[in-house]
């Protein structure tokens, strides 16, 4: 029988880190948790604070080093068997806290951007108008040439040829903006039609003329003169009325046709008057609508004067003169020496 040798035992050292696979577990759930819940939930928010769960040891520990310790074997030839140990007091056990961190403006997936405001022209405002309200009409009569207004919009109705008037019209500026207009005097009967101008000198066929006046004469002799082409009219003369706004300078034409321009502020009014003359053409029981224009484009509410002739005067005689007899007009001679020739 043989005797056995001595046995040997072979011993494989296995050594675990526990604190290396705790750590690894804490890594992945943090890594989980960041990505997860705050993407899902930070796309509709903007400017919020956000709170991220991340997992944080609960207690700070250092885990145990590894100690050896000796094995006796059965062998002549001890062996080391290392096997490190841990204290399981020393295992962190996750929890989780709210860690404030920076808002972050983000843009929703779910609706387009708002569109950047685009530049504004302003309210448009429609161009300013000048307004003929109101007119009105005078007489020029007797020798000191005085003129005698008649009511505000009366028509005349009773003119006679060569008389000489005035007419005075109402202009009104009611927009924003100060406006600039030349006056001009115009004409039509009053049976429809288009406006002529009221030439500044007799004019064959055309019932009106620009007229000067007689004016007193400034001489110490006295007497009178004609008047200059224009003259203004204070604004404690105006005639026709208040109107709103403020009451301007106006101006009187004697002999020009159109007249000086006229500027008017915003929210104010004025009157402008033109001195005329009935003319050998102006033909009796024919009335006559007189208009104020801008250089000869119609104004807003044109207002329109009115003068109307008569009936044509009664033939007055003095003494000795009689009624004539119409005739018809004289014939052509036969030349008595040649008996041909016609007398011209």
């Amino acid at each position: 029988m043989k005797h056995a040798g001595p046995r040997r035992i072979q011993l494989r050292t296995v050594v675990t880190y526990p604190a290396l696979t705790v750590t690894l577990v804490v890594s992945v759930a943090l890594a989980l948790t960041s990505f997860g819940p705050s993407q899902a939930m930070a796309l509709d928010v903007l400017a919020a604070p956000m709170e991220i769960a991340t997992s944080s040891p609960s207690t700070a520990c250092v885990p145990p080093t590894p100690t050896e310790s000796a094995t006796p074997t059965e062998s002549a030839t001890p062996t080391e068997s290392a096997t490190p140990t841990v204290d399981a007091t020393c295992v962190p056990a996750p929890s989780t806290t709210s860690v404030p961190t920076m808002s972050v403006p983000t843009l929703s997936t779910t609706s387009a951007p708002a569109p950047l405001p685009s530049p504004s022209a302003g309210p448009v405002v429609a161009p300013g108008v000048v307004t003929v309200d109101h007119d009105v009409l005078a007489r020029i009569e007797g020798p000191p040439f005085h003129a005698d207004y008649l009511p505000v919009g009366d028509l005349v109705p009773d003119a006679a040829q060569f008389q000489t008037f005035r007419v005075r019209f109402q202009l009104s500026n009611a927009s924003a903006d100060p406006i600039t207009v030349t006056p001009q005097l115009e004409y039509r009967t009053d049976a429809g039609g288009s406006f002529t101008v009221v030439p500044e000198k007799p004019t064959a066929g055309i019932p009106f003329q620009a007229a000067t006046e007689w004016v007193p004469s400034p001489s110490l002799s006295g007497g009178t003169i004609q008047s200059p082409l224009g003259e203004d009219i204070a604004a404690a003369d105006l005639r026709i009325g208040k109107s709103n706004g403020l009451a301007m300078i106006g101006h009187r034409s004697m002999g020009a046709n159109p007249d000086q321009n006229i500027t008017l502020p915003s929210a104010s009014y004025t009157e402008q008057e033109f001195t005329i003359k009935l003319t050998m053409d102006a033909k009796y029981l024919t009335g006559y609508e007189l208009r104020i224009t801008n250089g000869g484009a119609e104004l807003a509410g044109t207002n329109t004067a009115t003068i109307r002739l008569g009936a044509a005067p009664a033939a007055v005689l003095s003494p000795g003169q009689h009624q004539g007899v119409t005739v018809p007009g004289p014939k052509n001679a036969t030349n008595p020496t040649s008996g041909t020739g016609v007398v011209k």
